[in-house]
């Protein structure tokens, strides 16, 4: 009986011996299963951290773009105010210039047809500034905030 349980304890030892080796087997699968996820997981919080670092850089770089486009729109908007005020002041001056025009005609029609009556009476070179005020020399023109004065 005795080689008997010597069989069965080497049979039960070779078990034993295999069980380790399986359990050394599984454990270093483990642990090189764990070391690969822990690096994975190490890979992913750099991949991670990269990304919202580039995200960071772009919302800055696109915050100040945006700030640069602001600026530039408020000073054309201001630009073309200024020009819209401008344009404006001519139209009006072009509108008492064109009326001042069909005055000074209406004088010089008036004048002509004055003249043809002074030479006929016999008062050939009369003057009168009101008539003709372009033979004043006082005439200058006088600029208040931009607008031509006469």
């Amino acid at each position: 009986m005795s080689s008997r349980n010597n069989m069965i304890n080497s049979s039960t030892s070779s078990e034993d011996d295999q069980e380790n080796r399986y359990k050394t087997i599984i454990d270093e699968k483990k642990r090189k299963r764990m070391i690969s996820n822990r690096e994975s997981a190490r890979r992913s919080r750099l991949k991670r951290e990269k990304h919202i670092k580039d995200i960071n850089d772009q919302m800055t770089y696109f915050t100040t773009r945006n700030n640069q486009m602001v600026q530039k729109i408020d000073e054309i908007a201001q630009s073309y105010t200024s020009i819209q005020s401008e344009n404006k002041i001519l139209r009006m001056q072009v509108e008492e210039l064109k009326k001042r025009q069909e005055l000074l005609q209406e004088l010089l029609v008036s004048y002509q047809n004055s003249s043809y009556v002074c030479d006929a009476v016999g008062m050939g070179n009369y003057q009168d500034y009101l008539v003709k005020p372009w033979l004043q020399n006082t005439f200058e023109a006088q600029t208040t905030d931009g607008i031509y004065q006469f």
